[in-house]
């Protein structure tokens, strides 16, 4: 045989074999993913707002079962610690934005292997406040974010209307002038009414909240996200002696006394004019006075601001280091974050959103404001949000004691938050 005829041969057995391997391939369907079942933790919600999102994931991936357990704030991050510390924990849970630092160690980033995504698609789709909370320097994800609160001003329109004023304040300037207008004392110098509830930390709802957007306002950023390095200066002085003003009987702002109620209580109640709240606050309010006829307006900013900026605060689903199947873990993840599953979770706990393009919808009816602070929200990196609360709560009822100056409270903070960051 020529070898001309051996090339045409050989030719004719491959194609031959690439025919039959066609032909039995045709037809054959891809092998099916393995099951997969995942138990994922939330907080305070009922398994009604979960419920319509796992009924469509379940639709998308039949062979991935998703099991709700819903658990209360009180407890839940002790609870976490030690289930995951037997190896019972969940595959999925609900992380605050301020725990991300202690907690760190425990969250599985997203595998790339398995889900492209991208820090430049996590720019483009949630806002910078969750980009800088949850993508790191190297760009691992360390989560999605599902809504994101900042606090607001609430007013009383009842006690503005009979003190004739037309507007809510925008500024702090403007705040402080209303607040003394609308604050109304006793002989003896004690509070009758209050015109802001601020300058406490024993009976100011979401007074952290209050206290880092004031220093954000100011210039500082508490720690630096790169660094590590603690970031407090004459601005933080300026900030805390701003909220203590506030409770201090020798200050021309003096509108709150420790001796109150809580202050969302107090405003529910008509017997304070202002006071700062989160998105959740809204119904609080609503079930303690369904009557009350009141208002929301942007947290106040300072009038020289170049930019508004102000402190959020959310929780994020995110993926246990200890799961067995961190990709089906991460794909829920996806899934729950993307518009259509954000949009079914934001309009059942009517909580704003972090997603840009919901945002730009200009959200629901009496949310408008937080969706739009959502944009300009920041946050830093907290190495244990217990501790930290203590050595700030400790530093203003120190100022407003008179126990020690701004300047020293300032110093103190930044001393034992070094301790922390050890």
């Amino acid at each position: 045989m020529s070898r001309t005829q051996i090339l045409i041969f050989s030719g004719l057995g491959i194609a031959m074999l690439v025919l039959v391997l066609v032909i039995f391939s045709v037809g054959r369907k891809p092998p099916a993913p393995q099951p997969a079942t995942l138990e994922f933790w939330g907080i305070g919600d009922d398994e009604s707002v979960w419920s319509e999102v796992l009924t469509k994931f379940k639709e998308n991936f039949p062979h991935i079962t998703v099991n709700y357990r819903r658990l209360d704030l009180a407890g839940y991050e002790e609870t976490l610690l030690n289930r995951l510390a037997e190896g019972k924990g969940p595959d999925i849970f609900l992380l605050k934005n301020s725990w991300t630092t202690k907690h760190r160690d425990k969250i599985f980033p997203l595998p790339q292997s398995y889900l492209k995504f991208s820090p430049s698609d996590f720019k483009k789709l949630f806002v910078d406040g969750a980009y800088d909370d949850l993508v790191e320097e190297g760009g691992q994800i360390l989560g999605l974010p599902l809504f994101l609160d900042t606090p607001v001003l609430f007013y009383n329109k009842d006690t503005f209307n009979s003190a004739g004023i037309a507007l809510a304040p925008q500024t702090w300037e403007d705040t402080l002038n209303l607040s003394q207008k609308l604050t109304a004392s006793a002989p003896s110098g004690d509070i009758i009414k209050s015109g802001l509830a601020l300058g406490s930390t024993k009976n100011v709802e979401h007074w952290f909240e209050i206290i880092n957007s004031l220093i954000f306002q100011q210039g500082d950023r508490i720690i630096n996200p790169q660094t590590k390095n603690t970031m407090l200066g004459l601005a933080s002085v300026k900030a805390l002696t701003f909220f203590s003003s506030f409770a201090s009987g020798s200050s021309a702002n003096f509108s709150w006394t420790s001796r109150r109620q809580n202050s969302l209580d107090d405003f529910a109640e008509g017997q304070t004019a202002m006071v700062i709240g989160l998105s959740g606050d809204i119904r609080r309010i609503q079930a303690k006075n369904p009557h009350m006829n009141f208002g929301i307006a942007p947290f106040p900013q300072t009038a020289d601001a170049k930019s508004a900026i102000l402190y959020g605060t959310y929780f994020f689903p995110t993926v246990s280091k200890f799961t067995k199947n961190p990709g089906q873990a991460w794909q829920f993840i996806y899934f729950l974050t993307a518009q259509d599953g954000a949009k079914i979770y934001l309009e059942k706990t009517r909580r704003p959103a972090a997603r840009r393009d919901l945002i730009a919808a200009g959200g629901p009816a009496g949310l408008e404001t937080f969706y739009k602070q959502s944009l300009i929200a920041r946050s830093w990196p907290i190495p244990d949000e217990n501790a930290t609360l203590r050595i700030f709560g400790d530093a203003v009822e120190s100022i407003i004691t008179r126990a020690t100056t701004p300047e020293q409270a300032t110093a103190r903070i930044e001393e034992q938050l070094k301790l922390l960051l050890q």
